[in-house]
Order: C-alpha cells, then structure tokens, then sequence
C-alpha cells in the first residue's frame, strides 16, 4: 500500500510539459512513493526519482534536431526512425547521464507500461535499475512505425500508451491511496477516432493495428475514470491550460521550450495545493 503515487502520461516530445512540471516539483521538494510511467512518462519517471534536474528537458531541446535522435539515415543504418538504440545507449548512459545512485537507492518504485506486440495487451515493468539497457524502459517508448519495438523474452513490446495511456487505474490496484496525475493534453481534450485502415500497416502484428484503431475509445474512457476520481477526491490533476500545438515528434525548439516553461510555471502554481492534497 502507497500513500501516494505519481502518473504520467507519455506524449512523445509533447510531455517536455512534465518535465517542466517535475522539475518544479523537485524545487518544492514534492516526493511520491509510486511513479507510474507511460513512453515518455516513463522516462520523465526515472529522472524525477534520480532526481536529474532538467534531464529530460535538455535531452529534447537539445537532440531532438540531432540526425541520431531521429531520421531517415538511421533506418540505413540497422536501427529505426527514432533511434532508441541510441537514445537509450549513448545518449542517456555517455552524454546525459542518469544519477544511477540516487535511483536505485531510491524508496520510490516505479512501474513502466508496454504493450506486448503479440497480445495487445498492457504489461507492467518494475525495474530497480537503470543500469545496462533497460529494455522496459526502452519498450515503454517505442512508438510503433517509427521503432522496431524492443524485444524482452519471446515477445516484442511497444509502446504503452496504445492501450493503458493514463494508467491510474493500475496505480490503484497496485496499492496507491491518491495520486497526482500530469496530463499532456488540454482540459477537455476527446481523442477522435481514426481510420481504420491504419490496421493495414501492422501486418506483422495484427494487435498492435488493433489497438491502434480503437484507442480513441481507450483513451477517453480513461479520461472519464480520471475525472470520477478527482471528483471523489482520489486524484489531483495537472495538465496544459489550453492545447500545446506540438506534435509527438516535434522540432521546434522555440514551441518545446515553451511548454516546458508552462509546465514548470503550473508545477509551481500548483505545489502549496499538491502538498496539501497529499498531506490529507
């Protein structure tokens, strides 16, 4: 049972938005003992617990543009459009080093989220070190048409946000009493569906188009069972204050800096009401 746990929604270089939010958390020394990551949550996750000030907002503004981050000549390569590979290897071991100490000493779990390839279905990491590759962490953010996936036991995971993208549901039945939970998109945001035919593009695995194609209906059910919570008073939610305009890819490193300004700025706004929500 936790007191608290912490959920982050992924968003690809959109969630440059918690960056800015943990990373004011941290300046207001706002802890939790359950962090529950989604792609890119996950990865704003473990630097939070390592605590990496401006980890995750240096690795996007300053790499994003960087032709190993992304690009066509990766794929010539052996690796894939983005390249986990070396985001996950030289980026994040050599260049910006995680405080690998400081996460695994560390009373803080965290949980990170991918989808089996081979079953669609959402399965859940607790990794108690980041040292090597950390391949759960490295599935939680692949996103599927621009990585491979990443291969763990026999199967091959993607992306966690195809099926369980706001995973406060399995906050709650991993123990934890409340949470906070940081958003990537707007209040009042509905996710649309999409054709489809997109399920056309995962020939070799069928689950994946699947849930693609109706993830729109996943999506907004969480949203509902967020809302219900925060009404309840189990939930305290933060999240942009109108649409970021971003997309999951995003270059433009004027509009990412942004974000992240908004973030920190309605991390700090919102400090005095978090730690007043978890101190009930």
């Amino acid at each position: 049972m936790y007191n608290n746990g912490l959920v982050l929604e992924g968003g690809g270089n959109r969630s440059i938005y918690t960056s800015g939010v943990l990373d004011a958390f941290m300046d207001e020394k706002i802890d939790f003992e359950y962090v529950i990551g989604v792609s890119a949550g996950s990865c704003n996750g473990v630097s939070f617990i390592a605590k990496n000030y401006r980890r995750q907002h240096d690795i996007i503004i300053n790499y994003s543009n960087d032709k190993r981050y992304m690009g066509a000549g990766n794929m010539l390569k052996g690796h894939s459009f983005l390249n986990t590979d070396w985001i996950f290897g030289e980026l994040a071991y050599d260049i910006l080093p995680l405080n690998q100490d400081v996460f695994e000493n560390s009373k803080t779990v965290l949980c990170a989220v991918a989808t089996n390839g081979e079953t669609g279905k959402a399965e859940y990491f607790y990794p108690k070190s980041m040292r090597g590759e950390c391949p759960e962490l490295k599935a939680s953010c692949s996103i599927p048409g621009v990585t491979n996936g990443v291969k763990i036991g026999n199967s091959t995971y993607f992306d966690g946000g195809l099926v369980d993208s706001i995973p406060l549901e399995r906050a709650f039945e991993d123990g934890c009493k409340k949470c906070v939970v940081i958003l990537t998109r707007h209040k009042g945001y509905v996710k649309k569906p999409i054709t489809p035919k997109v399920q056309k593009i995962f020939k070799k695995f069928p689950k994946i188009g699947e849930a693609v194609a109706i993830r729109h209906t996943m999506y907004n059910h969480q949203l509902d069972f967020v809302k219900k919570a925060e009404a309840e008073g189990l939930v305290y939610v933060v999240q942009p204050t109108a649409p970021l305009n971003v997309g999951t890819l995003e270059k433009d490193t004027s509009k990412l800096e942004a974000i992240y300004q908004l973030g920190y700025k309605q991390g700090r706004d919102n400090a005095q009401a978090i730690k007043e929500f978890l101190s009930k």
